[in-house]
């Protein structure tokens, strides 16, 4: 409207907001109050953007956040702090935003909107255009552009480099442009599409990860990992690349992209547009070749009004043809035919991509005859699978194309003993046949003739079934899709008719309200949304609603037409994990033991049930119970293939092993998780953990420089994953201020602890590692002499600790209970100390925790004994705690610093 529109719903587009004296303009991104333009930072531009979007209305702290900072993780603080700005920018007019108290946030005042016509609307590519090699990377300090690395109609892509400095020492990045209004959309799906992920799913191995993006003000772009080795095409070209790969190597190669495409498609997200240019080659850990896929966002830019109105689909309007020529030969054909991509679209894909990787030429197409150019039977077999012409003769899923190329020497030597066995025995019928009398030759021909009969029906019933099994499943997998493009990810699409205030957590959650209206005569299809959703809703560690969803996929399958047992076990085991997260002691052992008895009544090992019940075990102080849970099923669970629960195995193992100070074991269960982690999704935050836990457990053996490289790569991938500052990237300072402590180090061993304690205290208050933190700086201080700041952490930790540290957290009690002696005894008040003392020496012996419990106990019972001037029992108790601390760690361990320190000190009397 001309004169504006009073309305507080959502608008459809961009526009002019105006109230009090402040004008806002989407377009262009800036406020002006009065005649002043003001210069917003992005997350309070966008906080007040959603108030103004919602004009009068209650918006909740979780939405201003996600408003505020998409995609990160921050403080109600960070919230609070850009409020603050935004008053004190808007001058008067600031006292309009009201707080809710323990709710959100409220504009209190009459808002006018004008909106700006779509054909107006600019992508600002002058802005882009307009960019060059050597220019300053826009809104990103200490980033410069390099060469051009492609362009298109939509966008531009340049290299970028951080100039040199500590923190980001020659570190890369490819940039993408968007020039074109469709170029935006296309990052904007990027975007949602990561944000997607990152809920559901918090590592998708051989999946570029989104590192940053700008949408705030032009240029708008995104920020991806570089490769330095160009896209597939480029590589395969080039010396050293695909040619110099061995057949076998190759044919691993095609495996890992279908196991990435394979994730992708478990979460419900079809590609669309796998091709040579949108995957990028790279060494991995083992110094072996990978691919990463990238550009989910490009079909975004294609318009056709049945599939642009999913959010999801190509056009292949013939005027676009001619200009996606390479990616024609990867089309499939219903694609082509105008058809909606499925799952099945990418597949044909797949097999494409496999068969020209194979012959080491990506130029090839499938033409008649190209089965001459592959020499392996079972290898055109497979090919002609993924890419029959005819998606209903497509009969193999991404992950089932994976899995025969990873067994294709198997199947290779199953055919050929097959093979024999028939020559064998076709021989032996024939010799039969001339030994016989010819009166008996018609019965031998009867004989023959019904057993082929019996193994056609049986090949028949078996083929028949197969068939059934994969129809129900591809049925279940576009149903999934559906649910998630239709229900989920439209929702959370500013170009889907929504205005981008809605959140991905309410999109998830409206979604959620109607699985079983829309598919209640389908229950294994309500059944595999229920389990998806479980995972997302897990993922944001909503745990409460993540067992609601994965008992109600379980009720599902278990009432469902297939009642497949093995897929009733998964879910219950889902049921039990969830639970374990969600820390209900009362209904964790009933869901686990279920478990259990699902998993046998399938013929399966319980050992994913048994394994996350040793957490348990470890979180009650039942370290010796974990420890047999877990040990009888390692070498089956390695010999499984199973990474993801080796990995949770490796990581319960390496906690239980170091309450039961077997340092050296915990080092290695620790080294195998990182290989493990490293295998499943490369940098990431899982990665970063194993490598946290890993390096603490060096530190503990004396191994001090692969410790500290550890917990540095550690740190940096922190950072990387979840910026400078995040809570979970102080892991490696509070190791770090443990292995000074124990080396006597007092000032650094504070430096590292109490800037990371507080930094923790106020982002997500009392936990497992902020617990450890405050820990160490109270023990740091009191051995500083610093009575006062000592006797602040204590109080701070006793009043969390009333509310049953010791009974919720038993694991917790010798951390708690070693800090509180140490420091008591460092700021002499011996009696408190003896009190802890008494108290770790009785769960020493409560609990049988092993040799390095003992050593801390015996060390601080001589230093107490020392300040007593009972010299003879304190030289006992520090030779006693030599003796554990070296049986426990190693000769080389910074542990046997304490008791060096008290013999020394006797030496003195």
């Amino acid at each position: 409207m001309a004169n504006g529109n009073s309305s507080n719903s959502p608008a459809p587009q961009p526009g002019l907001w105006r109230f009090g004296k402040a004008v806002l303009d989407e377009q262009m991104a800036t406020l002006r109050v009065g005649e002043t333009p003001i210069d917003l930072d992005r997350s309070s531009y966008d906080v007040l953007l959603a108030l103004l979007r919602h004009a009068g209305e209650v918006v909740t702290k979780d939405e201003l956040l996600e408003a505020g900072w998409p995609g990160r993780v921050v403080s109600e603080n960070s919230l609070a702090k850009a409020v603050s700005r935004l008053r004190q920018a808007l001058g008067e007019d600031g006292e309009l935003i009201r707080v809710v108290h323990g709710y959100g946030y409220r504009l209190a005042a009459a808002v006018s909107f004008q909106a700006i016509a779509a054909e107006k609307v600019s992508a600002h590519p002058h802005e882009a255009s307009h960019l060059h090699e050597g220019d300053p990377l826009p809104h990103r300090p200490g980033w410069r552009l390099g060469r051009r690395l492609g362009e298109g109609g939509a966008g531009v892509i340049f290299l970028a480099r951080a100039d040199a400095n500590e923190h980001h020492a020659r570190e890369e990045r490819a940039i993408k442009f968007a020039t074109s209004e469709a170029g935006l959309r296309s990052l904007k799906r990027e975007i949602s599409l990561a944000r997607y992920f990152r809920a559901v799913k918090a590592e998708l191995p051989g999946v570029a990860r989104v590192i940053g993006w700008n949408l705030t003000q032009p240029p708008f772009f995104l920020e991806l990992p570089h490769f330095a080795d160009g896209h597939l095409g480029d590589w395969a070209n080039a010396p050293g690349g695909l040619a110099s790969l061995p057949q076998r190597a190759r044919i691993a190669l095609c495996a890992q992209l279908c196991e990435t495409v394979a994730g992708l498609h478990e979460i419900g997200v079809i590609h669309k547009d796998l091709k040579p240019e949108n995957l990028y080659p790279c060494i991995d850990a083992d110094g072996g070749w990978r691919v990463v896929l990238a550009d989910l966002g490009a079909g975004e830019a294609m318009q056709s009004p049945r599939l642009a109105e999913l959010g999801i689909t190509l056009s292949i309007a013939a005027d676009q043809l001619s200009q996606r020529a390479g990616s024609l030969l990867y089309l499939a054909p219903e694609v082509i035919a105008g058809e909606i991509p499925t799952q099945r679209s990418d597949v044909f894909a797949l097999g494409v991509l496999i068969y020209q990787i194979v012959v080491g030429d990506l130029r090839r197409s499938l033409a008649p005859g190209w089965e001459a150019d592959v020499d392996d039977e079972l290898l055109r077999e497979d090919i002609a699978l993924a890419a029959a012409a005819n998606p209903l003769r497509r009969e193999v899923d991404a992950r089932a194309l994976a899995q025969r190329l990873r067994s294709l020497d198997a199947r290779g030597a199953q055919r050929e003993a097959a093979r024999r066995e028939e020559q064998r025995a076709a021989q032996r019928e024939r010799d039969l046949q001339r030994e016989r009398s010819r009166r008996r030759i018609w019965i031998a021909t009867a004989t023959a003739s019904a057993l082929g009969l019996i193994g056609t029906l049986s090949m028949y019933a078996y083929a028949e079934s197969a068939r059934r099994t994969a129809e129900r499943n591809a049925q279940q997998r576009q149903a999934l899709v559906d649910f998630v493009t239709k229900g989920v990810l439209q929702q959370a699409d500013p170009f889907a008719g929504n205005s981008g205030a809605i959140t991905l957590r309410d999109a998830v959650d409206r979604a959620a309200k109607d699985v079983d209206s829309r598919f209640g005569d389908s229950p294994d299809v309500a059944a595999a949304i229920h389990g998806t959703l479980g995972a997302t809703y897990e993922g944001m560690n909503d745990f409460n609603t993540a067992v609601a969803h994965y008992r109600a996929q379980l009720a599902g399958l278990r009432r469902g037409p297939s009642r497949d047992p093995a897929a009733v076990a998964r879910a219950s085991a889902a049921v039990c994990t969830a639970q374990i997260w969600q820390g209900d002691l009362a209904k964790i052992q009933p869901a686990c033991d279920q478990a259990r008895d699902d998993y046998i009544a399938a013929g399966l090992e319980p050992d994913r049930p048994e394994v996350f019940m040793a957490l348990v075990d470890s979180r009650q102080n039942q370290s010796r119970r974990g420890l047999a849970r877990l040990e009888p099923r390692m070498a089956r669970i390695r010999q499984s293939g199973d990474d993801d629960l080796l990995g949770f195995a490796d990581w319960f193992a390496s906690i239980l092993y170091s309450r039961l100070g077997r340092i050296a074991d915990a080092e290695r269960a620790s080294a195998e998780l990182v290989e493990v982690r490293t295998r499943q999704s490369g940098d990431g935050m899982q990665l970063a953990w194993a490598l946290t836990e890993h390096g603490r457990h060096l530190l503990q053996l004396g191994r001090i420089d692969e410790g500290k490289a550890r917990l540095e790569r550690g740190r940096l991938m922190f950072v990387k994953a979840a910026g400078e500052g995040h809570p979970q990237s102080l892991a490696p300072a509070i190791h770090l201020s443990s292995h000074e402590l124990a080396l006597g180090h007092w000032q650094q061993a504070r430096d590292l602890a109490e800037p990371a304690y507080r930094t923790l205290l106020k982002e997500v208050s009392w936990e497992h590692w902020t617990i450890y933190a405050a820990l160490n700086t109270m023990a740091a201080a009191a051995e500083l002499h610093d009575r006062d700041a000592a006797h602040r952490v204590m109080a701070e930790f006793d009043a969390m600790a009333e509310q049953g540290l010791d009974n919720d957290f038993p694991y917790l009690r010798e951390p708690h209970w070693v800090g509180y002696a140490q420091a008591h005894l460092a700021l002499g008040e011996y009696d408190q100390a003896e009190r802890y003392i008494r108290k770790l020496k009785g769960l020493a012996a409560e609990s049988g925790s092993g040799a390095l419990l003992r050593a801390r106990a015996a060390c601080l019972e001589g230093r107490l004994q020392l300040a007593r001037g009972q010299f003879e029992p304190a030289r006992a108790n520090a030779l006693a705690c030599r003796r554990d601390a070296i049986a426990a760690t190693s000769p080389d361990s910074p542990y046997l610093a304490i008791p060096d320190r008290l013999l020394a000190s006797l030496g003195q009397r």
